[in-house]
């Protein structure tokens, strides 16, 4: 009878052993990415967000450039107010998917404005799309983002020993193809590289830093540009504080 018994327990002990989480040197790039989704929103607000911040984003040609964004992740809301000089441009898309472009309160903009401005309301989706990718990451990057996965390298990024992660986009935001750069010990995510196969002259590279708390969600509080071809600094996003 305790040989029967002890057959039994063989193979269920062989089963459970099999279920055993994959050790962090065999995960693949989607294991990786899920992981670090797991880190920066643990209770899976993302999908239910809503994302109301001021934000601070210098850049070598403008140094002063400031913007409001308000974007509920889940019926797609976005607001964008953003100064330009010594005038304010507000980009809406309501609930419904109408946008609408307004220069100094007023929807009657000069047409020497939208061109300087690109004040056209067709301009507001892409605002929505950089805005929920960039602020988002790394929840942003959910299925179906991301069309393919390539094999997984190990780098030190951003001072940190990382997962080198590159991924080919389903829809191209700058490029397709981006390389993605998660802490290896942490799985929080480090910086990124927007590249161009087979052009060295085009891409950025991205460094984030310190952390930004929102709907129980952490999410990079600063990003740096650096231009890719030649590590040229080209501007900085960050978060100053939620919006009420």
């Amino acid at each position: 009878m305790k040989k029967n018994i002890l057959y039994l327990l063989v193979p269920l002990l062989i089963f459970s052993c099999s279920q055993k989480e994959k050790p962090n040197d065999k995960l693949n790039g989607s294991d990786i990415l899920l992981k670090s989704i797991e880190v920066h929103d643990p209770n899976q607000n993302w999908d239910s967000a809503e994302l109301n911040i001021h934000i601070q984003e210098p850049r070598i040609k403008n140094p002063f450039r400031y913007s409001e964004v308000r974007l509920n992740i889940s019926n797609g809301k976005f607001e964008l107010i953003r100064n330009r000089e010594n005038n304010v441009s507000k980009h809406t898309i309501d609930k419904n998917g109408l946008s609408k472009v307004y220069f100094n309160d007023s929807e009657q903009i000069e047409k020497k404005y939208i061109e300087k401005y690109r004040l056209n309301p067709k301009m507001n989706d892409r605002y929505r799309k950089f805005y929920k990718m960039l602020i988002g990451l790394p929840m942003s990057l959910k299925s179906p983002t991301i069309k393919g996965f390539e094999e997984v390298g190990i780098e030190t990024y951003n001072g940190a020993e990382c997962y080198m992660v590159p991924v080919t986009l389903n829809e191209e935001m700058f490029s397709k193809n981006w390389i993605l750069y998660i802490a290896k010990s942490t799985f929080k995510f480090k910086g990124m590289e927007i590249v161009f196969p087979g052009d060295d002259t085009k891409g950025e590279r991205l460094f984030f830093d310190g952390e930004f708390i929102i709907d129980e969600m952490t999410i990079p509080r600063i990003r740096h540009w650096y231009e890719y071809s030649n590590n040229d600094y080209s501007g900085t996003d960050i978060i100053i504080k939620q919006l009420e």
